[in-house]
């Protein structure tokens, strides 16, 4: 490999890692993070490989120093499947362009166009809109079974296309689902047992009324009778 074919690479690799990174993931997803991320992987691995390229060196050599790559383990947050995609694909047009030769420039730019395009369509905010995956953690004794899609249908609010019971906790009293819903498909929901039928009316049950209270009045003609207190009795004082 020429230095004037490296430096085509090299500016292949860079326009191919660009709309990838800022014109496709960052659009659509806004984590700013793993674009220096998917920069550097794809830009270290396509250095790798061109040193590898243009080097007398074995393949046995090239062999041990991807292995020897592998073996670092990356401790960072959870990735998404979306973001491992991007991740992959950043590693194969690093990897591509590093390896190209220049008998074979239509392959390459072929490779990286259908690398981009795949990931433009399968990526795309129409594809697939309405499907949703959540985790659902429900509180409170574990349910049947059975009666677990309704519930989450329920809550939700949509259609439950897959549901699976990830732990059944009798201990802490929860249960942990994995839903994929469908957004496009509202339910309607459910009439529980306390509820009163549709078109109907609930029974309002009053309170008794106070009864009134009985009033007692002497006959007439009678004169009340009152009683008076008796009278004070004289003390007796005794002198000495």
């Amino acid at each position: 490999m020429d230095y004037e074919h490296f430096l085509t690479s090299l500016l292949v690799d860079l326009v191919a890692i660009s709309l990838l990174t800022y014109g496709l993931y960052y659009r659509r997803h806004h984590r700013r993070d793993l674009t220096l991320g998917l920069m550097g992987v794809n830009v270290g691995l396509f250095a790798v490989s061109s040193f590898t390229a243009t080097s007398t060196m074995s393949v046995g050599f090239g062999i041990g120093l991807f292995a020897l790559l592998s073996v670092i383990r990356l401790r960072s947050t959870t990735a998404s499947q979306e973001e491992i995609g991007y991740y992959f694909v950043a590693l194969v047009i690093g990897l591509v362009n590093g390896l190209s030769t220049s008998n074979g420039w239509g392959v390459t730019l072929t490779l990286n166009v259908v690398l981009l395009g795949v990931m433009f369509v399968a990526d795309h905010p129409r594809m697939l809109r309405h499907s949703e995956r959540h985790r659902v953690v429900l509180r409170g004794k574990p349910r049947p079974l059975d009666s677990l899609q309704g519930e989450v249908e329920d809550r939700l609010g949509y259609e439950v296309t897959k549901l699976r019971v990830l732990e059944l906790d009798y201990a802490q009293r929860r249960t942990i689902i994995d839903v994929r819903i469908n957004t496009g498909r509202p339910v309607v929901k459910r009439r529980s047992k306390a509820e009163p039928p549709a078109g109907g009316t609930e029974e309002q049950v009053e309170p008794p009324a106070d009864e009134p209270h009985e009033t007692v009045e002497p006959p007439a003609g009678e004169p009340e009778e009152k009683v008076e207190p008796p009278a004070d009795e004289p003390h007796e004082e005794v002198t000495p």
